[in-house]
């Protein structure tokens, strides 16, 4: 019985041992890519209440292709719609809040694509247009590119 015991407490151990680290206050894998792009959705987070197109422009891969969470062609983006068509989009915003709460990111095998699923809040105001302020909650995906060695960008999901 006490073999059993001991043989037990060391697989217990090592499958301890064995379990990725966790970032803290999440249950993402606490790794160099994950920590990058939660940092780029910190900086897309930051340039959208800025209401900084360049910014978020500079976060974007030139394969970024977006079709605005719907059927209608016109909320769609490409590449160069993130020069033209964003900036005009964002003047008619007036304060901008978003929170995200990022449920999962998974890697690609080969660790060249990723895909963040996240839960967002939005709050924003329409002076002008509407004088009540608007708000979101959905679930949502961001997809990313690596570019480089720990530098990712945005595909889709802005």
């Amino acid at each position: 019985m006490r073999v059993h015991s001991i043989l037990f407490v060391v697989v217990a151990a090592v499958a301890v041992g064995c379990t990725p680290k966790k970032i803290p206050g999440t249950e993402l894998d606490d790794t160099d890519d994950t920590r990058a792009i939660l940092d780029v959705m910190e900086k897309y987070r930051l340039a959208l209440e800025k209401r900084d197109a360049q910014a978020i422009v500079s976060l974007a891969d030139e394969s970024f292709k977006d079709d605005g969470g719907s059927a209608n062609p016109d909320d769609d983006y490409n590449y160069q719609d993130l020069f033209t068509k964003l900036p005009e989009t964002l003047k008619k915003l007036g304060d901008v809040r978003l929170e995200f709460n990022v449920r999962k990111i998974e890697l690609s095998e080969d660790t060249s694509s990723a895909r963040a699923t996240f839960t967002y809040t939005q709050s924003y105001s329409m002076p002008g247009l509407q004088a009540k302020k608007q708000s979101d909650t959905e679930i949502k995906q961001m997809i990313f590119k690596k570019v480089d060695k720990n530098v990712w960008k945005i595909v889709s999901g802005v």
